[in-house]
């Protein structure tokens, strides 16, 4: 992958809350409601999105990643329209975009020169042997966040089982900071695939209420991921009206969203 160069987060410019999102998606689809709540109250909040790296001009793709391309619409510089998506959704929640350069599991390559991840069914399978040396790239960079005293890393739980999911939340457990997981939507729309992800842990649970225009606020910012909605949904007006189901069943009529923190004995 050769030098791994970051965009740059000040020291002086300390966080009280970084979210740790696998992808230019992940936090605003589970976290949005809460971002936006915790910019309005002042609190400089920071989406960390770990594998926004765009392969170098010439890198050969797999079918698969050229498949992902199509459907996402944007067949050249996919990783570069999904920056600006993800700047645009965190403008209206009021938090600071950072991309670090590391690449997408569709992108990564194996010591031989495979595809580590060719295949939609790979993304939820067993973590490729040689990614360890990732898990600890990755663990060594979370170290060095610049949080404010107690302040928070928010990482995703894991839910659904994605592969780069599952990096970061492995990396994030081992760096020393405090840390909240967040449940991956829309994955966890499957109650069962929470419990999976929770499986072996032992877990406080807090539920964010969400206001009105918080829910507004997640909501416009998760359109602004024009590339993403086909993946789960048939159009924005679906989207919308998954959201906002999910977060009143989580909320048992209110609008929420759940969190996990982690306990020890």
């Amino acid at each position: 992958m050769g030098v791994v160069r970051f965009q740059t987060m000040a020291a002086e410019d300390a966080y009280a809350y970084v979210y740790l999102s696998p992808h230019l998606d992940d936090a605003v689809l589970s976290c949005g409601g809460r971002i936006w709540q915790q910019a309005q109250a002042g609190a400089p909040v920071a989406v960390v999105t770990v594998f926004a790296g765009a392969p170098e001009p010439g890198h050969s793709l797999s079918p698969f990643a050229d498949a992902v391309h199509e459907r996402w619409g944007y067949p050249i510089e996919a990783v570069l329209a999904r920056r600006e998506e993800d700047r645009q959704a965190l403008s209206i929640l009021g938090a600071k975009a950072v991309h670090w350069p590391y690449l997408d599991c569709i992108y990564r390559t194996t010591a031989s020169g495979d595809f580590a991840y060719d295949s939609e069914q790979a993304l939820w399978g067993e973590i490729h042997s040689e990614e360890a040396s990732l898990v600890e790239a990755l663990r060594v960079r979370i170290r060095s966040l610049p949080l404010l005293p107690q302040g928070t890393v928010l990482v995703p739980l894991a839910v659904g089982m994605h592969v780069d999911h599952r990096i970061v939340r492995q990396a994030a457990e081992g760096s020393e900071h405090r840390w909240v997981a967040f449940e991956d939507f829309p994955y966890a729309e499957d109650e069962r695939a929470s419990e999976a992800a929770l499986a072996g842990g032992a877990w406080q649970e807090e539920l964010a209420y969400l206001s009105a225009e918080a829910l507004q606020a997640k909501t416009a910012a998760i359109a602004c991921y024009r590339s993403q909605i086909s993946t789960f949904w048939q159009s924005t007006a679906d989207m919308e009206a998954a959201l906002h189901a999910f977060a009143e069943r989580k909320g048992a009529g209110e609008p929420a969203e759940r969190y996990w923190k982690p306990t020890r004995p």
